[in-house]
């Protein structure tokens, strides 16, 4: 038995078994036969949700909303106008957990999260990576940006959750060297949880080499805020021997639907913990199956800042089958791809290093030619412009022309978004 996972389990033992008691009800409505039963396990927490929301928060105290399709539609420009008439008046700000992102709008979002929804995400991410084939406790390398200084805290958390950071700026073809060389050392099988860039990265690498380096045994590998295209998925499957599952999740929320077989590419929605809509792009009213629409989501158990029809900004179409739904696409969750001066692919998410640099209102990276690039920034202070542009050539390239742009204001989308990487060049 993997020792971590029994000191993982012992852990929440001692809590009074949260995780556990919510790992429970997660399984028991995902798995569910009778679907009507767990629809009814959904109402009443829904019912629960409205009740408390209507009591609790300013903007919602009050009104006339019995039903859900009875409240507005919201999304993060509201929220962010008055923050506070959405945060509930029966939780401390310090006993919650505050969930921040910088999303693909190009404007850091950031709201918070009571203990109950905290263990929720948590029982979500282990239903949902037990279908990949991870358990609590293996190897996983996660592979993401991370801080240029890692604190003892959270090197401390990796070594007890088994956990390899790898920081996807780190995929030059000397770091992709490096990685390989030191999973090919483990005896252990391996998990990996990524961006589809970086699988896609290390595969055309590996197209490049003679032989295929892989020596270690990959477990599962789940792809998390981009599309997964055929060329990764194939070439995936082909290097590591696994089949690479999709993920449709974000920082605010959690897990939101994911794909739970190899043989389907369908999306199973997680209606353990919210009910999903799609709505017509030009008004609220629900779109027939098989149809595109605005993915609007409301999440059962945040009660710290009660999401009620929270617009996404995502596109999506559902379809149904025995009374469970799935996404069949989703659109609008992958940025634009940027491309070095060589017309080498890079990571799109090289956006988040501008958040290094100071604290904006709003950022937005954009490549105007093959060697020309904007950065533009939404905030009242100046910035080491000399410095931003020579860390960004070390991505971009030494010919790179850089240019940093003050703006008053990042144009929405019609979705709602603002962009946080645009490519006018590379189409």
């Amino acid at each position: 038995m993997n020792l971590r996972r029994n000191i993982f389990w012992f852990l929440d033992k001692i809590k009074g078994q949260p995780l556990k008691q919510l790992c429970k009800r997660t399984y028991a409505i995902l798995e569910a036969e009778n679907r009507e039963w767990s629809k009814n396990e959904n109402a009443k927490q829904l019912n629960k949700l409205i009740a408390r929301a209507k009591q609790t928060t300013s903007f919602y105290k009050n009104k006339e909303f019995n039903t859900l399709q009875d409240f507005p539609v919201i999304n993060k420009n509201i929220i962010r106008e008055d923050f506070d008439a959405f945060f509930s008046s029966k939780f401390n700000k310090k006993a919650c957990k505050v969930a921040s992102t910088s999303g693909s709008t190009g404007s850091p979002f950031s709201l918070y999260q009571n203990p109950e929804k905290v263990y929720k995400v948590q029982a979500d991410n282990i239903y949902f990576s037990q279908k990949s084939g991870y358990e609590v406790g293996d190897f996983l390398v996660f592979i993401r940006i991370w801080p240029k200084r890692i604190d003892s805290k959270l090197r401390f958390n990796f070594l007890l959750k088994n956990f390899m950071p790898w920081n996807i700026l780190n995929l030059s073809d000397n770091g992709m060297e490096q990685l390989i060389s030191k999973l090919n050392k483990r005896n252990e099988e391996i998990s990996f949880l990524t961006y589809p860039t970086a699988l896609e990265k290390i595969c055309k690498y590996i197209d490049r080499l003679e032989h295929n380096p892989i020596q270690f045994k990959t477990k599962s590998i789940i792809t998390m805020s981009e599309a997964l295209n055929d060329y990764t998925r194939n070439q995936t499957e082909h290097y590591f021997g696994v089949t690479p599952l999709s993920r449709y999740s974000n920082n605010e929320t959690g897990i939101m639907a994911q794909q739970v077989s190899p043989n389907d590419q369908r999306f199973r929605i997680n209606d353990s913990s919210y009910v999903m809509e799609v709505l017509e792009l030009d008004s609220d009213a629900t779109v027939p199956y098989g149809k595109p629409g605005r993915i609007v989501l409301t999440d059962l158990y945040n009660f710290a800042t009660p999401l009620l029809r929270y617009d996404t900004g995502d596109i999506g179409i559902v379809e149904e089958e025995n009374g469970i739904e799935y996404f069949t696409n989703i659109s609008g969750r992958k940025v634009d791809q940027l491309y070095d001066t060589k017309g080498n692919l890079i990571p799109s998410h090289l956006s988040l290093r501008l958040m290094d640099y100071g604290k904006f209102r709003q950022f937005q990276l954009v490549q105007k030619t093959k060697k020309e690039y904007h950065i533009n920034l939404n905030t009242d202070t100046k910035v080491d412009e000399a410095k931003i542009i020579t860390d960004y050539k070390a991505h971009f390239g030494d010919d790179a022309v850089i240019k940093i742009n003050y703006v008053n204001e990042i144009p929405l989308l019609s979705s709602g978004k603002r962009r946080e990487v645009v490519n006018e060049y590379y189409k």
